[in-house]
């Protein structure tokens, strides 16, 4: 593997040198804290955003919409208390 390619992480695992996939994978799931972590988290959510049709990918933009309406609504409300 390239160095330039590496991340460095705050979990640790001990395992052999140069494990295999199927022992690091284990390994990392063992430890349990993958999922915990932001790049575990990130990949995460990219699986289900890349498993959603297009209805679940119309709602997601609906509520992404309603949300900045919100936002919106509330950022006017406290421009008006500042002023």
């Amino acid at each position: 593997m390239n160095f330039k390619r590496l991340s460095l992480t705050d979990i640790k695992i001990d395992i052999n040198r140069v494990p295999k996939k199927k022992t690091l994978v284990a390994a990392m799931q063992e430890a349990g804290r993958w999922e915990k972590s932001s790049w575990g988290r990130k990949l995460i959510v990219q699986k289900r955003r890349a498993a959603l049709n297009d209805f679940d990918r119309f709602k997601v933009t609906l509520a992404k919409i309603k949300r900045g309406g919100l936002i919106r609504k509330e950022l006017l409300k406290l421009k008006k208390e500042s002023s």
